[in-house]
């Protein structure tokens, strides 16, 4: 049947085709101050709060708080914590190559002198404690327990020296240029939380919370976010190059043995514990006498896990 020919109905009668289209005026367009206020995430009228909750219990709603008033609240943990537990030295490697290997040159720090797609100000965080070259053990199944590996992988978080500004002008930093949920930072509370103080891997020090905070959200927002920040804008707004935040995020998953899942209930607790340590003095410190150094037999260590393999 042709285009605007009269179509037969079942009884038999030619149904009249149908009235042309008008060309009336396109609708006025919209005015989003008329329309009718949208609900925020916590079912309210009321926006979310900007101001960080110092948490007295870990039954709180987490969908009360803005995405600053999150990482406002990452920070007020973290740093505390990294103040007592003050300067912990990493473990050191496993072994040194034979001949030392020259470190690839860092695109980062070519482009120092000029801004980034991102419009934020170049920084760097200094260089890494662990080269990437640097060897990682692998473990037997069989080895009595996997303390060796741990150190070695724990060493990527370490910086050299401490970087030039605080953690509070870094994260700051992050959310201005590559902002993220309340999720993904109460979700990188969590990590931290198992890292520094449940699980003891990596010490919260002045030389890791940066590296550790970065690798944190940026493995919260792709285990979370259906979008995400590029690789290569997240590198730059956290000073460091893509091979760097890469190895950072391989090593997080590591330590956490691949498990990243939350809900809102682990979200609340763990940022409640998070806080809770750092007010505390909860680090790595406390728990271990003023004569103890962070520094295993690794050789020892590697050589009874090769044997018992």
């Amino acid at each position: 049947m042709e285009n605007g020919s009269a179509a037969v109905t079942g009884a038999g009668d030619v149904a009249s085709p149908p009235p042309p289209r008008s060309h009336s005026t396109p609708p006025p367009p919209p005015d989003p101050s008329k329309d009718a206020p949208l609900l925020t995430s916590n079912g309210k009228d009321e926006p979310a709060n900007d101001e960080p909750l110092r948490l007295e219990s870990e039954n709180w709603d987490i969908t009360s708080i803005s995405a600053l008033a999150a990482v406002r609240m990452l920070i007020q943990a973290l740093e505390p914590l990294a103040e007592a537990t003050g300067n912990i030295p990493p473990t050191p490697p496993v072994s040194r190559p034979v001949t030392p290997r020259k470190e690839p040159s860092d695109p980062l720090l070519r482009r120092l002198s000029s801004p980034d797609a991102s419009g934020a100000p170049p920084i760097t965080i200094g260089s890494p404690e662990a080269p990437p070259y640097e060897a990682i053990p692998i473990l037997s199944p069989n080895a009595p327990d996997a303390t060796v590996q741990h150190a070695a992988v724990a060493r990527r978080f370490f910086s050299k020296v401490a970087p030039a500004f605080s953690l509070t002008e870094y994260l700051l930093r992050i959310h201005k240029y590559c902002p993220h949920s309340p999720g993904v930072y109460l979700a990188a509370a969590a990590y931290c939380h198992r890292l520094c103080v449940s699980d003891l891997m990596v010490p919260a020090t002045s030389r890791t919370v940066h590296r550790l905070a970065l690798a944190a959200i940026r493995v919260s927002a792709k285990a979370l976010e259906d979008n995400k920040w590029a690789q290569d804008r997240m590198a730059k707004v956290g000073g460091v190059s893509k091979p760097q935040l890469m190895n950072l995020e391989v090593a997080l998953c590591f330590l956490l043995d691949f498990d990243l899942g939350v809900d809102a209930g682990m979200l609340a607790r763990r940022m409640f514990l998070l806080q809770q340590a750092g007010r505390q003095g909860m680090g790595a410190r406390s728990k271990l006498n003023d004569s103890f150094k962070l520094k295993l037999p690794l050789r020892r260590k590697l050589a009874m896990a090769q044997a018992a393999g």
